[in-house]
């Protein structure tokens, strides 16, 4: 039941971003699904929104933080079913550059590998993050990198702040530069990304921390990089512009139930 109703509010937003018309929906050319890490409803959340993007025949790439830019190869490899799922993440390093489990996003990338769908790994390298939290952020220079570093906002500042309340040995400078260094890099990748998929949109999963409105983090950078680019923030938590009070609990459509199979490399 609790499964039932999960896919239902996910087809009732939907029904209200189709039926009634969602011109951020179909125009935005980032898509963003932020996640708790951890959240076992995030996770449902992103695979039935890009199952759904999918059906309603949406042109899209994927962008995952949980890969690392220097192992994109091996992306493209598994999509091209040149190695198996258990080979990309050894040559990724998944598990020791990430660590959160593969079943999380398993869903994901067996789903793009079935419809030939891009995924690119969009998080900089734990190499350049270290360099970065041992010499600063102003002294080190990276083509993962903007020419020019976008600083926090002071709202931005006010709420990493509060998080390092609860981690008080953390260095305060040490942790601004890593979280800039993040997003900055992000930002730059999905710029890139853009560039190389003219119509086709840019899905991002990453953490909520780093898009927790289109005024900050990742979204505001990419706004400051490519001026005018439309962005969409879409959560798990119930929102009024999602939902419509006219519809009630529409049955899931068969296709919607997309099995999460890897699929069969055989010719």
């Amino acid at each position: 039941m609790e499964k039932m109703l999960f896919r239902w509010s996910i087809a009732l937003m939907f029904l209200s971003l189709f039926a009634f018309g969602s011109p951020s929906l179909r125009e935005a050319e980032v898509i963003y699904l932020p996640e708790i890490h951890d959240n076992p409803e995030d996770h449902k959340f992103q695979e039935e929104v890009i199952k759904r993007l999918y059906q309603e025949g949406y042109r899209f790439v994927l962008a995952m933080e949980m890969f690392q830019q220097p192992f994109q190869k091996h992306l493209d490899d598994y999509i091209a079913c040149k190695i198996s799922e258990e080979e990309m993440l050894e040559r990724t390093e998944y598990r020791k550059r990430w660590g959160f489990p593969a079943e999380y996003y398993s869903p994901l990338w067996r789903f793009a590998k079935e419809k030939g769908i891009r995924i690119y790994a969009l998080n900089i390298p734990s190499e350049l993050v270290r360099r970065i939290s041992k010499d600063g952020l102003e002294n080190v220079k990276d083509d993962l990198l903007p020419s020019k570093i976008y600083e926090h906002t002071p709202q931005e500042k006010e709420r990493l702040r509060e998080v390092l309340r609860l981690h008080p040995k953390i260095d305060e400078k040490r942790f601004f530069d890593v979280q800039s260094a993040w997003d900055n890099g992000m930002a730059l990748r999905i710029v890139r990304i853009l560039s190389e998929n003219k119509s086709a949109k840019v899905v991002v999963i990453l953490g909520r921390g780093h898009a927790p409105d289109l005024n900050s983090g990742v979204p505001r950078i990419v706004q400051l990089l490519r001026k005018g680019t439309k962005q969409l923030i879409m959560e798990s938590s119930s929102s009024s512009q999602w939902t419509s009070p006219e519809i009630a609990h529409p049955p899931t459509p068969p296709s919607f139930q997309t099995a999460n199979r890897e699929r069969s490399c055989s010719p």
